[in-house]
C-alpha cells in the first residue's frame, strides 16, 4: 500500500472521483437552466448507463491491445478534452442541447472502460494479503468524496454556476491525468499494436471475460448475488426516494438529502471498519457476509414500512453499514479468485451485466411503482435481498 504507483493511483482516482461528483451536479443544472424541463434532466441517467453498458461491451478489445496503466491513464486524458469542451459549450451559452448529451455519453463511455482497468490495477500493484486493507482504504476515499461532493457540489454550483463547477472539474481532471501518467511502470507485459485480427478473434477476445463468469463457479455465485442486489438497488435512485419522502414519510424535499447523508455515512464508518479491522475480515469474511445479506434485508424492509423520518435515516445508515461491508469483502474475493491477466475482462463483463440491468430497471421502477405503490417497492426489494442470501450461504463454502 505504501509503493509509489499505488499512492499515485488513489490520488489519481481521488481527483477524478471529486471531477465526477462535481461534473453530474452542474450537468443536471445546466441542462435545467437551458431548458427548463424535468424530463430533460432525467435522460441523463439514462444516457450515461446506456454509453457504460456499450464501453463496457467492447472494452476487452482495448484491455488486449493497451496496458491497464495506458488505458486508464489515456480515458482520463480523453475525458479532461471533452470535459473542456463541455466547460465552453455552457460557458457560451450554445443552445444546442443535443451537444451536451453527446459530450457526456462520450465521457460515460470513457468511464466505462477506466472502471475496469483501475479495479484491475490494484491486485497487481498491492500484495495480496494487504487487498482486504487496500480495498477498505480505497472506498474509505471514494465515499468521503461521494459525501463531500454531493454536499459541497449545489452550493458550489449555485456560487460559480455550472459552468464555473465545469471548469473545476477540468482542473480535477487534469491534475487526476497527471498522476495516472506518472504511475511508475510495474510487471505488466507490454502490449504493442496487434495486426488485424478476424471476425472470430474479436468475438473471443469479447466473451472472454463473460466465459470466466461462467466457468468460473465462485465468480458466477458472486455474479448472481450481484445480480439480484442489482435490481433490488433501484429503490435507492432518486426518482424512488422522492416519492417515498414525500408519500410516506410526509416531508420536506430537504429529507431526501438527509437520508443520502446517513446512508453515505454508513458507507464510510464501514469502509474505515474495514481499514482498521482487515485482518478480522479476512478471518471471518464467510460468516460476516452472511450476517450482511441478512441485515441488508431486514434494514429495507424495515426502512419501506416505516414512516418516521428519523428512524429512516437510521435505517439508511443501518443500510449503508452492512452492504459496504458486503461489497468491499466481495470485490476482494473477485481480486484474489481470478486471474491477473484475466481479471480486466471479467470487471468488463460484470460492468456490462450491472449497468445493463440497473439501466432497464431504473426505467421500469416509476410504472411498477405506480402498479404496486412506494411502499410495496421496498418490500420487493427486500425479498430479492432475503433471496440473495442464499447464494451468499452456498459461497461460503468456496471462500
Amino acid at each position: 500500500m505504501r509503493s509509489k504507483a499505488f499512492r499515485y493511483l488513489w490520488v489519481g482516482q481521488s481527483f477524478a472521483n471529486a471531477g465526477d461528483v462535481l461534473y453530474i451536479v452542474a450537468l443536471i443544472a445546466a441542462i435545467y437552466q437551458t431548458t427548463g424541463s424535468a424530463f430533460q434532466m432525467t435522460l441523463v441517467p439514462f444516457v450515461i448507463t446506456f454509453s457504460k453498458f456499450i464501453s463496457s461491451v467492447i472494452a476487452p478489445i482495448l484491455l488486449d491491445r493497451y496496458t491497464l496503466k495506458h488505458l486508464l491513464a489515456t480515458s482520463q486524458a480523453l475525458k479532461t478534452v471533452l470535459m473542456l469542451c463541455l466547460f465552453l459549450v455552457v460557458l457560451k451559452s450554445i443552445p444546442f442541447i443535443w451537444i451536451v448529451f453527446l459530450l457526456a455519453a462520450f465521457i460515460a463511455f470513457l468511464d466505462g472502460w477506466a472502471l475496469p482497468a483501475s479495479n484491475a490495477l490494484v491486485p497487481s500493484i498491492v500484495k495480496r494479503e494487504e487487498l482486504m486493507k487496500t480495498n477498505g482504504f480505497l472506498s474509505t476515499l471514494e465515499q468521503s468524496i461521494q459525501f463531500t461532493g454531493w454536499a459541497a457540489g449545489g452550493i458550489v454550483t449555485a456560487i460559480i454556476q455550472p459552468a464555473g463547477t465545469l471548469g473545476m472539474t477540468t482542473l480535477f481532471y487534469m491534475i487526476s491525468t497527471f498522476f495516472m501518467y506518472s504511475i511508475p511502470f510495474y510487471n505488466e507485459k507490454y502490449k504493442g499494436k496487434s495486426s488485424p485480427q478476424s471476425i472470430t478473434k474479436y468475438i473471443e477476445q469479447l466473451s472472454a471475460g463473460w466465459k470466466e463468469l461462467w466457468s468460473n463457479k465462485i465468480l458466477r455465485q458472486i455474479q448472481l448475488i450481484s445480480w439480484v442486489e442489482t435490481i433490488a438497488s433501484v429503490v435507492w435512485i432518486a426518482a424512488i426516494m422522492y416519492l417515498f419522502v414525500q408519500k410516506q414519510l410526509h416531508v420536506g424535499e430537504e429529507w431526501w438529502g438527509f437520508i443520502n447523508s446517513a446512508f453515505i455515512a454508513g458507507l464510510i464508518i464501514a469502509s474505515v471498519l474495514l481499514l482498521k479491522f482487515h485482518g478480522f475480515y479476512r478471518i471471518y469474511q464467510a460468516k460476516i457476509l452472511i450476517i450482511c445479506s441478512i441485515c441488508t434485508a431486514c434494514a429495507t424492509f424495515a426502512f419501506g414500512i416505516n414512516d418516521i423520518p428519523v428512524l429512516a435515516l437510521a435505517l439508511s445508515f443501518v443500510f449503508g453499514l452492512f452492504d459496504q461491508q458486503k461489497a468491499v469483502i466481495l470485490q476482494t474475493l473477485i481480486q484474489t479468485k481470478t486471474d491477473v491477466e484475466r481479471l480486466p475482462k471479467v470487471y468488463s463483463a460484470q460492468g456490462a451485466i450491472t449497468t445493463f440491468t440497473f439501466g432497464i430497471v431504473s426505467l421500469l421502477s416509476g410504472t411498477v411503482v405506480e402498479v404496486v405503490g412506494v411502499r410495496n417497492i421496498y418490500i420487493i426489494a427486500s425479498i430479492l435481498l432475503f433471496i440473495s442470501v442464499f447464494p451468499v450461504y452456498l459461497l461460503r463454502k468456496n471462500i
